[in-house]
């Protein structure tokens, strides 16, 4: 097991913090893109989505960090240059304002980060595009949840915090227990049982989702004020979407289609009837 972590460990220092949350950003897009292609969204306007998403969260996570460290960021000079220059050596975005650009260097928030994907996700999908809410809801918190035990656990391996690992344990082992669940499951259902199964699986891991979030950030967090808001955010987010969820999936199963041909009925002639020529 340890040669394991320190094999691990040596990838994710070749990577890089930056690195590992692009893969991770891909992977949730993969996650995104797959349960969106169940109810046939198009490829273009999910990408477009997530994309959006994706930035405004990285825009959310960098402001929050900036106001909870604002002493390490307000405190320097301001330079109006992107670089500083001190004899052969060229130094880039250390001082104010561009130093608050540097998210290269870990300096986001992460629970905010996909806080800002899901409410953008949520926001652009139900108001812009108008798709069922049905339809995202699995897509959205199945990608952001993977995202955030995924990230807790892969930067734990990579700066050796024992307790980041075991939250992003805490946060991912559960995810991948329903990816199990799901392949197994699902795959010995057919027609409508297939789309029930897989949507008490889904009602059930959100449940545990908030469960995990909430121990991970109540026992092994310290209380702060914005991490108490964050996960308040978090967890009502998904109470209500998993409510709206079970009243949109009802919905759409009790709803039945009828068959009404376009055809009108034509009426063939009586083949027994005389046939009368006229003659012009």
């Amino acid at each position: 097991m340890e040669w394991l972590l320190n094999t691990a460990k040596s990838v994710l220092s070749w990577l890089g913090p930056t690195a590992i949350l692009v893969i991770i950003v891909f992977l949730g897009l993969y996650i995104f893109w797959k349960e969106c292609s169940r109810s046939r969204k198009n490829n273009s306007s999910v990408f477009d989505t997530y994309l959006f998403s994706v930035l405004g969260g990285i825009l959310l996570a960098r402001i929050i960090h900036i106001v909870i460290y604002r002493s390490e960021y307000f405190n320097n000079i301001w330079y109006w240059l992107p670089y500083e220059k001190y004899g052969d050596k060229v130094y880039l975005f250390r001082l104010l304002p561009w130093k608050l650009v540097r998210v290269w260097d870990g300096g986001l928030d992460l629970l905010y980060l996909f806080i800002g994907i899901i409410l953008i996700q949520t926001l652009w999908t139900t108001i812009s595009k108008k798709w069922k809410w049905s339809d995202l809801f699995p897509a959205i918190f199945l990608s952001n949840w993977a995202m955030l035990g995924l990230s807790f656990l892969l930067l734990g391996v990579l700066w050796g915090n024992d307790i980041w690992t075991k939250q992003g344990a805490i946060l991912f082992v559960p995810y991948i227990l329903f990816l199990i669940l799901q392949t197994i499951l699902v795959n010995i259902q057919k027609g409508e049982k297939r789309e029930k199964t897989r949507y008490v699986l889904q009602v059930i891991f959100s449940i545990i989702s908030m469960g995990s979030i909430i121990y991970v950030y109540f026992t092994l967090f310290e209380k702060e004020l914005f991490v108490t808001i964050g996960v308040a955010i978090w967890i009502l987010w998904g109470i209500l979407g998993t409510i709206y969820h079970i009243i949109s999936f009802n919905k759409k199963a009790n709803v039945t289609i009828e068959k009404v041909s376009s055809v009108r009925h034509v009426t063939l002639p009586d083949p027994n009837k005389p046939v009368r020529l006229f003659r012009k």
